[in-house]
């Protein structure tokens, strides 16, 4: 990306408005992330819940049998958990390099727009502080890029921790049904889907925490990203 030169400027607006909305952007990214901390946990839960739901199916013989089927479901959404757990921790570490890179390109910015306004004019020196600014401002532009993509993997991990919600609630509901028809081990089995529930609306907090800072992080990333395109549109017309 080539960006023509732009002349001397009195202020620095554009890094000041890339610092206020990058600040937004990397708070509620740590919020989202700490909403959640303890997927692993609650994953770890429903997978130990699983396996002695399916032990109590195998003592119920016949009225189990569905039961177990049910169980078995069950841990295949804990793996699914397990996967997104690690797709998070993978993403959090981008992220996080992500955001370490905005903020030093913002010194950066800083700097070599502060040199354009003190050195002024049009001679050797001004040329080269601008093209260091340009520079820096493409470079910004790249990670920003970055960002974004890496916020908007945020946003489908959380969506895809929604979706398991929805079946493991389905799953309590339809393990409550059987409950019903398991003579002797209905109490066993009613407990089951009770605490699965529990578990349930455990990870459905969850996401009512991180909802609204992922959406406004996938927001701001956006927003963040298309300043940062304003910018270099800026410098292109002072060509």
């Amino acid at each position: 990306m080539n960006v023509a030169l732009a002349p001397a400027r009195t202020s620095t607006p554009r890094t000041n408005r890339l610092e206020a909305r990058a600040g937004g952007l990397l708070g509620d990214c740590r919020r989202a992330f700490h909403s959640f901390a303890e997927l692993d946990e609650l994953a770890e839960n429903l997978r130990i819940l699983s396996l002695n739901a399916e032990l109590a199916a195998g003592r119920a013989g016949d009225k189990g049998r569905a039961v177990r089927a049910l169980t078995q479901y069950t841990r295949e959404l804990v793996n699914r958990l397990a996967q997104i757990q690690a797709e998070m921790e993978a993403l959090r570490g981008r992220t996080f390099a992500f955001s370490s890179t905005i903020l030093l390109g913002l010194q950066h910015m800083s700097m070599f727009e502060r040199a354009v306004d003190l050195v002024g004019g049009s001679g050797p020196g001004a040329r080269v502080a601008e093209r260091a600014f340009a520079a820096a401002t493409e470079r910004m532009v790249d990670t920003l890029d970055g960002m974004a993509a890496a916020v908007t993997e945020l946003s489908r991990r959380a969506h895809a921790i929604e979706e398991v919600v929805s079946q493991s609630d389905s799953i309590a509901t339809n393990i409550a049904i059987e409950a019903a028809a398991a003579g002797v081990h209905e109490k066993e089995f009613r407990t089951v889907a009770d605490t699965m529930r529990h578990y349930v609306d455990d990870l459905r907090l969850m996401i009512e925490e991180a909802s609204d800072a992922v959406r406004r992080a996938a927001n701001r990333g956006e927003a963040l990203r298309r300043l940062g395109l304003d910018c270099l549109d800026e410098l292109k017309g002072f060509g």
